[in-house]
């Protein structure tokens, strides 16, 4: 066996890619490589303690239900506490699928139900969120109990281990395997997973493979190395992510380790560095595509490729180049300089390829939703917490709404917003927009992938406004003197959506003015008449 053998129980299309119990104690060498990269999750002691706890009470009629999404590790928790507690509970390991050729899954969950109601033991099961929904509208009325239970789970579903009536929830969504704070983005998972992957140490099997070929040509080795760089491995959880927060694309378990195994074994002129950008049958790849840094339009990028092909380079950009080569050990190609710039960013590279990927859109828009989420999360807000707020609020989000609604004037207007065409002039509103710093200060998030915006307009009611990383990307896009990207429907109507709101609360101005091509026109009410200067 070679490392590329030993990495393919990571590969999503492995038989060990889902767990299932076994009937003998005899452990492949394969299987013994899959149980060693295990990290034991914090929902699963959680699981396992509510699994104890119903054991121990007097009534033991509960239900135990570890829900989630396909490939989060339901079977995996569930099959590592059969062998423990079966003789005293019993296991549905996979509510989703059917048990028998003659029934579907709901049938197959009426029966275990019905054998759970003649039992005295409590029963623990593994769901899909999809088939506790499904089980809702199409399972039998003799189980009205239980499914006024599911309901009651998804008016609660934020609350971790939360129990209606007989039944317990330990949902996944409870326990974020990314984590989005102190302005930067962090996993305990996926650090104590690639760590244990790659740890220096004779215990680690996969190292001893690694040894085994790294004096070789093997690129599979090669790539081993780089990925157990910290600082790689820091900006992999950043590109996981920013794949959260922009693609909704959740870090599941069985699509994140075979993400690995396909940038460490696919083969590329660029090795690892390549592969990471490289679309292929992931669902993380096709989001990382999105976030390749060789798509950012920059003038230093482009004199980069220049000075590249002619041989211009300067000596600090050729001592960046000597540093990422000696640490990635392939030829790489001009975007493969860029990209791995990009990666290992945190490797005090000291000339302009550094600033490639520091300077673009992206990453300042992520910087600002960090800051927000951050200032969320404060007990207590310090002046300079405050000031960072109103910074990306008013002077960022407003005023790109407010430059998106007045695109069309021919010159910038402060403090109006256009609120209607009348013939040839376009009528504006005055509008005063405020953050309510104290409304969020008061306020936590439930959840990172929006932010709700408190906006004081024209000194009316705050009004709440959420927003996600997609629409601050186009503020940034709007503030550096950009339109909005049209293609983007769901953000645009979202702007729309913003702009519809402030123009309402403007309808009682006392101040306006009709703009055309080379007139303005000035209306201001005081008392009971109005002043109408041109």
């Amino acid at each position: 066996m070679n490392l590329q053998d030993a990495l393919g129980v990571l590969s999503r299309s492995s038989k060990y890619s889902v767990s299932t119990l076994r009937t003998e104690n005899i452990v492949d060498e394969l299987q013994g490589l899959k149980d060693y990269l295990y990290i034991t999750p914090n929902i699963q002691m959680d699981f396992k303690a509510a699994l104890e706890a119903a054991l121990s009470s007097n009534d033991r009629k509960n239900i135990i239900c570890l829900c989630g999404s396909s490939g989060d590790g339901k079977s995996e928790i569930l099959t590592k506490l059969y062998k423990r507690f079966s003789n005293s509970i019993n296991f549905h390991l996979d509510a989703t699928h059917s048990n028998s050729q003659h029934k579907s899954a709901i049938d197959c969950l009426d029966d275990k139900f019905d054998e759970f109601k003649l039992s005295n033991k409590p029963l623990a099961i593994g769901i899909n969120i999809g088939m506790l929904q499904k089980f809702i509208k199409q399972g039998d009325e003799r189980h009205n109990d239980i499914k006024d239970s599911f309901e009651a789970y998804f008016e609660n579903r934020h609350i971790k281990g939360f129990k209606a009536k007989a039944v317990s929830f330990y949902d996944f969504e409870c326990y974020p395997r990314l984590n989005f704070s102190s302005s930067k983005i962090t996993s305990d998972f996926i650090s104590k997973f690639l760590a244990k992957l790659t740890e220096e140490t004779p215990n680690n099997p996969f190292y001893k493979y690694y040894q085994l070929e790294y004096k070789t040509s093997s690129n599979v080795a090669k790539n081993f190395e780089v990925l157990s760089l910290a600082s790689f491995q820091n900006k992999l959880i950043e590109l996981f992510g920013l794949a959260r927060l922009m693609e909704e694309q959740f870090l599941i378990p069985r699509i994140f380790v075979d993400f690995i195994y396909q940038i460490l074994t696919r083969e590329n002129e660029d090795g690892i560095v390549g592969n990471v950008f490289t679309k292929f049958d992931n669902e993380f790849s096709r989001c990382f595509t999105k976030f390749d840094p060789i798509n950012v339009r920059s003038q230093a990028l482009d004199n980069f490729y220049l000075e590249y092909t002619t041989q211009t380079l300067s000596y600090e950009v050729k001592d960046d180049i000597n540093r990422l080569s000696s640490l990635i050990k392939f030829t790489l190609t001009p975007k493969g300089f860029v990209r791995a710039a990009y990666l290992l960013e945190e490797e005090s590279l000291k000339s302009s390829l550094a600033d490639f990927s520091k300077a673009s859109f992206l990453q300042e828009s992520l910087k600002n939703y960090l800051d927000l989420i951050d200032i969320f999360q404060r007990e207590k807000l310090t002046i300079e917490d405050e000031e960072l707020c109103l910074k990306v609020v008013e002077e960022l989000i407003v005023n790109s709404a407010l430059e998106y609604s007045n695109r069309l004037l021919p010159s910038n207007l402060d403090g109006f917003i256009v609120s209607r065409q009348l013939k040839n002039y376009s009528v504006c509103n005055k509008v005063n927009i405020q953050a309510d710093v104290d409304w969020i200060e008061n306020h936590k998030l439930t959840s990172t992938d929006i932010i709700p915006i408190p906006l004081i307009i024209n000194n009316e009611a705050v009004y709440i406004f959420n927003i996600d990383l997609n629409f601050m990307i186009q503020t940034v896009f709007i503030s550096n003197g950009f339109r909005p990207n049209r293609q983007n429907l769901e953000t645009i109507a979202k702007f729309d959506e913003l702009i519809s709101h402030i123009v309402d609360r403007t309808t009682k101005t006392e101040s306006m003015k009709l703009i055309s091509n080379n007139k303005t026109i000035s209306v201001s009410k005081n008392r009971r008449r109005y002043t109408v200067e041109v």
